[in-house]
């Protein structure tokens, strides 16, 4: 949990990453920003920094200022810039150091700020105070989040539209329906001599149900927009010396997995990132199924399988120069209630797999013929991932995505809320039942955005953030 300070302190961080670089920068943000600042700055012009004009810029250096007559220590040669409250980030004074990269002046000079009156910001901490501060909603603060980590532009386009409130202004027009739906209810539960006239109980309906497609089609879309911004599980998985590495390091392009023609070369899950069709895909090569003694193998083969139930996707990879084998028919068995492309390897060779057999073992499941070896056919492999989760569709284009989790159950909950309220609408039943339904559905919206969150989630939110953001 973040440890908890007063909220009037003033906080100093890092805002660049860690390493060498042209140019560090380090933020403070807070009510003695400015002051702290200036008890470190000595500007060429000998401005003040207290008063300065906001959104200013301002050349000198940081320097330790000594108790006597002595020198004053020169830390560093900077550029400040000076960000008056409120048009900052957090809606608080803002003032930002350009140090030269590296660790040593900037670790110096966020000491320096710490020994003047601020304290380290914890992680997240200027993005929560943009949060707390109204500048922005919990949606468009995780945004942020998500706008650093995006890998592919496919992750970056939704990002920077519910950075931008998007997606809060699609959460906040379903609200107002809400609390238009909950408003007459409510009056008529406390003046009960005003009967609703068919009409209106029609609108109501209609209202609702509009509310409810509203609501659908933001959690039809979810599932593509975590999956753009997390990318995909995908596990390659067969029997032994089938090819698995191979294809891994064929589709990764460089040899990653040691390939032989012993069986069991693999002994535990290998795991590397791609971007496959405008997504990363996290894909793993697995031990291969085979029957053994060795103590090593079984665990080796019990990674494979708890790797199956955490994977979004398997490959079931078999040889299509040999019969199917009592393994591929265990492996397959495993794989029932998964996602599956069945991939026919080995395909340069003579076939002596029978195809129909394969379909009774795997009904339902897509199938792409490649050869590792020659490195064919591997773009129908990539394309029949994608359209196993996107129908061919992978960019985001100017949709409203959802692309949290939690913003997708609390959508599932209040999508939930809805339907009993529907059913309770149509049973002719008690408006108390009606409102209750209603404002539950309202509170889980507001859990998207924040009107209703608790503080243990703003807590593991923010946690996620690194300390100077």
């Amino acid at each position: 949990m973040i440890e908890r300070f007063a909220d009037d302190d003033t906080i100093v961080a890092i805002a660049t990453p860690p390493g060498e670089g042209g140019i560090g920068i380090v933020r403070l943000s807070g009510q003695k920003a400015l002051r702290i600042a200036e008890g470190m700055f000595s500007a060429k012009n000998r401005v003040r920094l207290s008063r300065a004009k906001t959104h200013t810029v301002h050349y000198g250096v940081i320097a330790e200022k000594p108790e006597r007559a002595a020198p004053a220590k020169v830390l560093d040669e900077v550029i400040v810039t000076v960000m008056r409250a409120p048009r900052t980030y957090t809606r608080e004074d803002i003032v930002e150091i350009n140090c030269h990269g590296g660790m040593i002046p900037l670790r110096k000079v966020v000491e320096l700020a710490c020994r003047c009156g601020a304290r380290l910001a914890q992680p997240g901490e200027f993005t929560q105070r943009a949060f707390l501060n109204g500048r922005i909603d919990l949606v468009q603060a995780e945004a942020v989040l998500n706008v650093i980590s995006a890998k592919t532009d496919a992750a970056f386009r939704p990002a920077m539209q519910q950075l931008r409130g998007t997606l809060s202004e699609r959460i906040n027009a379903l609200r107002e329906k809400l609390i238009g739906l909950i408003a007459p209810l409510e009056a008529g539960v406390d003046f009960p001599d005003d009967v609703a006239d068919r009409r209106s109980k029609r609108n109501f309906t209609a209202a609702l149900e509009a509310v409810q497609r509203g609501v659908q089609e933001l959690i039809a879309g979810a599932e593509k927009g975590v999956i753009l911004h997390n990318g995909i599980r995908v596990a390659l998985v067969g029997a032994a010396n089938v090819g698995k590495s191979s294809i891994m390091n064929a589709l990764l392009e460089y040899e990653r997995v040691i390939v032989t023609d012993i069986s069991g070369t693999t002994r535990d899950v290998v795991e590397e990132t791609l971007i496959m069709q405008g997504i990363p895909v996290r894909i793993a090569d697995t031990a291969g199924i085979m029957e053994s003694a060795c103590v090593i193998t079984k665990e080796s083969i019990q990674r494979t399988f708890a790797f199956i139930e955490q994977a979004d996707l398997v490959l079931f990879v078999v040889d299509a120069s040999r019969k199917l084998g009592k393994t591929d028919r265990e492996v397959a068995e495993k794989l029932r209630n998964k996602k599956v492309i069945v991939v026919i390897n080995k395909t340069d060779l003579a076939s002596k797999i029978d195809e129909k057999t394969l379909k009774d073992v795997v009904p339902g499941a897509r199938w792409v013929r490649i050869s590792a070896l020659k490195k064919t056919n591997l773009s129908a492999l990539e394309k029949q991932i994608g359209r196993m989760f996107f129908r061919g569709t992978l960019s985001a284009q100017d949709e409203v995505l959802v692309t949290g989790v939690r913003h997708k159950e609390a959508l599932e909950q209040c999508l939930r809320n809805i339907q009993n309220a529907a059913g309770a609408a149509k049973n002719n039943g008690y408006d108390e039942c009606l409102i209750f339904e209603l404002r539950q559905a309202l509170q889980s919206l507001g859990v998207i955005t924040g009107e209703t969150v608790r503080e243990d989630i703003l807590d593991a939110i923010f946690s996620r953030f690194c300390i100077g953001k």
